[in-house]
């Protein structure tokens, strides 16, 4: 099974940049993302989701301990974004 996965827009304000460069929130975001699909379980989980046009929206996770990149924060929500787009079953 294969995922694809585009994120065709992402508008992120410079506040909330907070420094970092945007390029280098692109590859946190795509290295964590490709981490959560590699945890076990992810594929089996995603494997009936099928193709979707666009996810729910999810908050931004707020940075718990101030270190948490901004990349790790927009993959966690794209996370939960994923997770809502379960089927009920495989949510239980």
């Amino acid at each position: 099974m294969s995922i694809a996965l585009h994120i065709e827009r992402l508008v992120i304000d410079e506040a909330v940049l907070g420094g970092e460069r945007a390029a280098d929130v692109r590859l946190l975001l795509e290295r964590e993302l490709a981490r959560q699909l590699a945890q076990p379980g992810a594929m089996d989980a995603l494997r009936h989701v099928g193709a979707v046009s666009a996810l729910p929206s999810a908050a931004l996770p707020v940075p718990v301990r101030g270190q948490e990149r901004l990349g790790s924060r927009l993959a966690a929500a794209v996370g939960q974004s994923l997770a809502a787009a379960l089927p009920a079953v495989e949510r239980t």
